[in-house]
C-alpha cells in the first residue's frame, strides 16, 4: 500500500467513525425526546386516574368498610398509565425500546 493509499483508507475510516457517533447521538437524543415525551404522557395519566378516584370517592359514602372499598372497581384510566408504565419499565428493566427507536445496527 502507498503512502496515498494508506492515508485515503485512514481518512475513510475515519469519515465513517464520525458518521457512527453521528448516527449513536441522533439514536440517543430520539430515545431521551422518547423518554421525556412518555413521562409527560405518565404524569398527565397520573392525573386523570386521580381525577376518576376523587369523582368515584365523592360519589361514595363516608361509611364504607375495608371490603366494600377493595370492591370498588379500578377506574378505566388506569388501564392507560398502567400501560406508559409497562413501556418505561421494558426500556428500565430490559433496555427494549419501542420498533421506531431502532436503527439497523442496533
Amino acid at each position: 500500500m502507498t503512502p496515498e493509499e494508506t492515508i485515503a483508507a485512514l481518512l475513510a475510516a475515519a469519515g465513517q467513525v464520525a458518521g457512527e457517533q453521528e448516527q449513536r447521538e441522533a439514536r440517543v437524543a430520539a430515545r431521551v425526546a422518547w423518554v421525556k415525551e412518555r413521562v409527560a404522557a405518565l404524569k398527565a395519566a397520573q392525573q386523570r386516574v386521580q381525577d376518576a378516584w376523587d369523582r368515584i370517592f365523592d360519589e361514595l359514602g363516608d361509611d364504607l368498610d375495608d371490603d366494600e372499598l377493595e370492591a370498588i372497581p379500578e377506574p378505566p384510566e388506569q388501564a392507560e398509565l398502567d400501560a406508559i408504565h409497562a413501556e418505561l419499565d421494558a426500556v428500565r428493566e430490559h433496555d427494549r425500546w419501542p420498533k421506531h427507536l431502532h436503527w439497523g445496527n442496533v
